[in-house]
């Protein structure tokens, strides 16, 4: 069984202070982009800190230049001189090293229950202020958004988020201000974990099949008890365009619910404590912001796309809430230019501009294609080139319809082959069968090695095109092959 079906609740919140002078703590899979941040913070709070990994990346380099001790492949002898192991859901239990570290009795904890604990101050009475952000799709441009603006206030905040802050190239910090900033992965049940003072819930879709094996139902369980835990002072900001986020609200009580809506042609828009109204989504989105009836003013964002403007507004609310001024606000919201692998633009080739981005699942495909779409129409010249690379067989077969249908904003598609992360193919669940379902664009099945798809898309990519790489396992390299021409 995978650490993935741990029960997790309240009974197994880690609670232990661990003495700086202990041996090392180690990390499992070290240069995953959530085990990194979180063993640099414990590296900036002074703690020994090691870790392995299958293979070197930036993330290990980063953790290695600021003292930590890291072994590429994974072996018993790697925790020697180990007090505690930290693993994720990726990790399975015949790893060598959890075998060793139960042999030896070292404790082995998730990276969600030490996450936790730091946010909690490991449960002594002076803790930082916590603001966690969760859901389906935004989490990490929203807790980066808000990270970033407590940062350009000069609040020194702590934040552990699951992707780069190119601004400050992190994506994780110990910091000495009142205030934590955490990415709450709902995708293992660990969102159960937490209770932070404030929450952001960014909207709530059927995904990650592997764990939520009931549906979405099971899903609105899980933040249904996330709910019911939090202390009944803390805040909700949660965003009411969302339906998942509508189903909730009907499940839940909470006193210090906060409604956030960026769509003013839905009816519940009118409703919601801060509104945004979208003046322009392309080349950088410009929005009117409300809190209730009262206009607070404009904010243009470093980026573009009517999704970030509902991920800033939720960044806003937070920060708000907690006593920023709304012009500093804006202004930060100026210089912030995205996330890395959030819409990323990679480098150009032959006169067209080679972006990378994140996307998924069906919903952050179709959005990041519509952006995509608008830059090119704003323009109107180029085309807009897809590089889709499905993530895990469970995902595709369970949303296989939502992705047939979420590449209507493309000229040309291509698919590769599905990236497994560890799971074994699914019968007839193949990229090469899904682009037989897309009739309504020009698409390719593309197969094999990333320096042949680069090979390929050279010889297509025309001055003035967008080519988009979509996915999270290892098509992010694909971009830099077609510049560098491998």
């Amino acid at each position: 069984m995978e650490n993935a079906k741990i029960k997790f609740s309240k009974s197994n919140l880690f609670r232990k202070a661990i003495a700086k002078d202990d041996g090392y703590i180690h990390f499992i899979a070290i240069g995953g982009i959530g085990m990194s941040g979180l063993a640099k913070i414990l590296i900036e709070l002074g703690y020994k800190v090691s870790g392995s990994d299958i293979k070197n990346n930036a993330n290990i380099k980063s953790i290695e230049n600021t003292g930590g001790v890291v072994k590429i492949g994974h072996s018993s002898e790697n925790i020697k001189d180990c007090s505690l192991v930290v693993v994720s859901s990726a990790i399975k239990p015949d790893n060598p090293e959890i075998i060793e570290a139960k042999k030896q009795n070292i404790p082995v904890i998730h990276r969600a229950q030490l996450l936790e604990a730091l946010m909690s101050g490991f449960g002594e009475e002076k803790k930082q202020f916590s603001i966690g952000v969760t859901g389906t799709h935004g989490k990490t441009t929203t807790s980066g958004m808000t990270a970033f603006l407590f940062e350009m206030a000069g609040l020194n905040p702590s934040f552990a988020i699951g992707g780069q802050l190119p601004h400050f190239d992190v994506n994780s910090k110990a910091g000495c201000g009142d205030y934590f900033v955490s990415e709450l992965d709902e995708s293992d049940g660990s969102i159960e974990l937490y209770t932070p003072e404030i929450s952001i819930i960014t909207n709530l879709e059927f995904d990650h099949a592997d764990h939520y094996e009931k549906g979405f139902e099971q899903i609105l369980e899980t933040f249904e008890r996330y709910v019911r835990d939090l202390d009944k002072n803390s805040k909700i900001i949660i965003n009411i365009d969302d339906a998942g986020n509508l189903d909730l609200l009907k499940r839940i009580n909470h006193k210090n619910i906060i409604t956030y809506s960026s769509n003013p042609e839905l009816a519940l828009h009118k409703d919601a404590v801060y509104r945004a109204v979208a003046i322009a989504t392309v080349p950088n989105a410009k929005m009117k912001v409300f809190k209730k009836d009262e206009l607070l003013g404009e904010i243009t964002l470093g980026i573009p796309g009517i999704h970030n403007i509902s991920n800033a507004l939720a960044a806003t609310a937070a920060v708000l809430e907690c006593g920023v001024n709304f012009s500093q606000i804006a202004d930060s919201l100026k210089k912030f230019t995205g996330m890395k692998r959030r819409f990323q633009t990679v480098g150009c080739y032959n006169g067209a501009r080679i972006i990378d981005d994140y996307a998924h699942h069906p919903t952050e495909v179709e959005a990041t294609l519509k952006t995509a779409k608008e830059v090119v129409s704003s323009t109107q010249k180029g085309r807009v080139i897809a590089v889709f690379q499905p993530h895990r067989f469970t995902r595709l077969a369970n949303l296989w319809q939502d992705f047939a249908k979420s590449f209507k904003d493309a000229d040309i598609v291509y698919l590769c082959d599905v990236y497994p992360a560890g799971e074994a193919p699914i019968k007839d669940i193949t990229s090469e069968n899904l682009c037989k379902e897309i009739n309504y664009t020009k698409t390719f099945y593309v197969s094999g090695e990333l320096e042949n798809i680069a090979k390929e898309l050279r010889a297509e990519i025309s001055e003035n095109d967008i080519v988009l790489t979509m996915g999270a396992g290892n098509i992010t390299q694909l971009g830099q092959l077609i510049i560098d021409g491998f």
